[in-house]
C-alpha cells in the first residue's frame, strides 16, 4: 500500500507543480482482451493411446476492465494513473488414460488488480496517434486451480476441488500504442494495442473445496494436505506437523499478455484555441 500511496502523491504533486488548466484533466475507460504471450508450459493433456501434448498459457489472458485519471502537461506529454482489474480466460489440461472412468479435468484461471502509472507521448490534432509506457503494481492476486477427478476402486469415485493460489505483490510492465479519435472538444474514442510483461509468486494455498461423490469432505482434510506455504528455501528435514501448512518452493507464474483496449476519453473543461 504504501507503493500505491507514493505513486499517487507523486501524480498528485506533478499536477500542483504545473499550472494546471482544467482543460488538462481527463479521465477513461478500460476495456480490453488480452491474448497469451511468453507463455509457459503449465502441464500436460494424457489420453489413452499414451500420447502426451504440452499444455502452455499465460494466466494474463482474459477480459480486463476499469478506468484511468490522466493529466496533459501540454500539447504531447500526458500522464496517467490507472486501475483495472483482470478477469483471467480459463487454461485447461485433461487426463484420459483410465478406460474405466472419465477423464480427469483440471483448469486454472487467474485475477488480479492492476494499478498502472504511465507516460503517454502524443501527437496530432482530431487523429491522435500515441504510445503509453508504465509500471504494473498487481494487488489482491489469485490463481483458481479447479478439478474434477475419478478412480476406480471396483466402483467410480468423484473428487471434486478447488485450490486457491493467494498472496504477494506482483510488478511489471506495460506498453500501448493507440489512436484517439475527438468526437468533441471534450470527448473522444480511442482503440490501442497493449503489451504487458508481469509474472506473480504466489505466497500460499488453501483448498476451498473438496467433495467426494458430491459430499462436502473440506473438514476431514488436515492443514498440511489442505494449505501450502510458498518459500524461496525450506527445509526437508523439519518433522512432519498435520496442523502446519505444507511447504514447497516459490514458483513464479506467467501472466503477461498482449490485446485489444477500446475506451472513451473525456475531458474536462474546454480545448485550447
Amino acid at each position: 500500500m504504501k507503493k500505491i500511496t507514493t505513486t499517487l502523491l507523486l501524480a498528485i504533486g506533478l499536477i500542483n507543480a504545473t499550472n494546471l488548466k482544467s482543460q488538462g484533466l481527463y479521465v477513461h475507460t478500460i476495456s480490453s482482451y488480452g491474448f497469451s504471450l511468453a507463455p509457459m508450459a503449465i502441464s500436460a493433456n494424457y489420453n489413452s493411446s499414451g500420447i502426451i501434448e504440452s499444455v502452455r498459457s499465460s494466466f494474463g489472458k482474459g477480459f480486463e476492465f476499469g478506468a484511468g485519471l490522466g493529466f496533459q502537461f501540454n500539447k504531447n506529454i500526458g500522464a496517467e494513473i490507472n486501475a483495472s482489474y483482470l478477469l483471467g480466460g480459463k487454461s485447461e489440461f485433461t487426463d484420459a488414460t483410465n478406460p474405466n472412468t472419465p477423464a480427469d479435468v483440471e483448469t486454472l484461471k487467474g485475477r488480479m488488480l492492476r494499478i498502472i502509472p504511465t507516460i503517454k507521448i502524443t501527437a496530432g490534432e482530431k487523429i491522435r496517434p500515441y504510445t503509453k509506457f508504465g509500471f504494473i503494481l498487481g494487488l489482491g492476486n489469485k490463481l483458481i486451480d479447479e478439478s474434477v477427478r475419478y478412480d476406480f476402486p471396483g466402483m467410480i469415485v468423484k473428487t471434486e476441488e478447488t485450490v486457491e493460489f493467494t498472496g504477494g505483490l506482483s510488478m511489471g510492465f506495460k506498453g500501448n500504442l493507440g489512436v484517439d479519435f475527438s468526437l468533441s472538444d471534450n470527448l473522444a474514442v480511442f482503440g490501442e494495442v497493449n503489451f504487458i510483461s508481469q509474472g506473480w509468486a504466489p505466497k500460499k494455498n488453501a483448498t476451498t473445496k473438496y467433495l467426494v461423490n458430491g459430499e462436502d469432505k473440506l473438514s476431514t482434510l488436515s492443514v498440511y494436505n489442505s494449505e501450502t506455504e510458498f518459500l524461496d528455501s525450506y527445509d526437508t528435514n523439519a518433522n512432519y506437523d498435520p496442523n502446519q501448512p505444507r511447504q514447497s518452493l516459490k514458483v513464479y507464474l506467467p501472466f503477461s499478455s498482449w490485446g485489444f483496449n477500446v475506451g472513451i476519453h473525456y475531458s474536462f473543461g474546454k480545448k485550447k484555441e
